[in-house]
């Protein structure tokens, strides 16, 4: 990052912002499929952006620090940068993907759609259109396209690069510090004791072990790994670390990921309810013995598209990555 001036990283977002909004305009001619834009706007080293369904033309968006909807990144911050990088470059793929399957579905033979030279477009075919829209191949292929992945990633964000949470430990002794963590650890037990119910759907596991009357073990990661019995633990994100009761050592580090796991398991609560009672595209199916929830073929092509462990690791800054991929 050092090697790209403040210039550069500019240049670099607004181009994969245009790219990633010109493929969407694209995908606008072919009426059957959604399409999005990504409005921005530049203020000093801050970068304001937020999306809207292409057909929302006559929405008036704020992009800049007046609005409570938009995200906004530092750019002077290589951590921000390359998140923001990171996140249109995953739009760019499936915007390409959605391109394809509108090329794949536009093609004379299979009947669904026509073009119209004058306006350069195409328009559902009136006589097969309807019916052949009502295949279910077809109409699992137009709903993939529609989950809307940006608040998702909106929310990743604002939990990973999160808020300073010290200041909630201000005034408290080392007795009030370790009752606000067990506490929180107790909470997210009862979160992963359900998550892990979920495929595909990531979890923070958290304990703490006592080593003395005055010093604690904690550690804590997080995982994606599925179902009751696992051999092996996929871990991101690991922490070990000691605290001591009387010195206070550790407790800020080992709360400020607490917190960072409590907002994030609600977060993964309310998408795995989402995802589960989706139904068009239906996205799982619950197996009758286990009574685990497993993903679909569907599933697993929104799961990989997702990526939710990539953008939640904090380790973002230090990953080997093309920036142009």
């Amino acid at each position: 990052m050092e090697n790209l001036s403040f210039q550069s990283k500019i240049n670099l977002i607004i181009s994969k912002i245009e790219e990633y909004n010109k493929i969407n305009k694209d995908i606008k001619r072919f009426s059957i499929f959604n399409s999005f834009i990504i409005d921005y706007e530049l203020d000093g080293a801050y970068l304001y952006f937020n999306m809207r369904n292409i057909d929302d033309e006559n929405m008036e968006l704020m992009t800049s620090a007046g609005s409570e909807q938009s995200l906004h990144v530092n750019l002077k911050k290589d951590i921000d940068f390359l998140w923001i990088i990171k996140t249109v470059n995953r739009f760019i793929e499936n915007a390409k993907d959605t391109m394809k399957k509108a090329r794949e579905l536009s093609k004379p033979q299979a009947g669904i759609l026509i073009y119209d030279e004058f306006t350069d477009s195409y328009y559902l075919n009136p006589s097969t259109g309807p019916l052949l829209l009502k295949s279910k191949e077809i109409a699992r292929e137009i709903a993939s396209t529609r989950l809307d992945i940006f608040a998702i990633f909106i929310h990743l964000r604002t939990t990973v690069i999160g808020r300073d949470r010290s200041m909630e430990l201000v005034g408290l002794d080392g007795e009030m510090m370790l009752k606000k963590i067990l506490s929180i650890i107790q909470e997210l037990k009862q979160f992963e004791i359900k998550l892990k119910k979920i495929e595909g759907i990531p979890r923070f596991i958290c304990d703490i072990n006592e080593i003395d009357s005055k010093n604690y073990e904690f550690e804590g990661y997080l995982t994606d790994d599925f179902g009751d019995n696992q051999l092996y633990i996929t871990k991101q994100n690991d922490l070990v670390q000691r605290i001591n009761i009387d010195t206070q050592v550790g407790f800020e580090v080992v709360y400020s990921m607490l917190r960072t796991a409590q907002e994030f398991s609600k977060l993964m609560m309310g998408l795995a309810r989402t995802l589960v009672s989706k139904n068009d595209p239906k996205l799982y199916k619950q197996d009758t013995l286990s009574k685990l929830w497993i993903l679909t073929s569907e599933g697993k092509k929104t799961m990989k598209n997702l990526k939710i462990m990539d953008f939640l690791n904090e380790d973002i800054s230090e990953i080997n990555f093309d920036i142009n991929q």
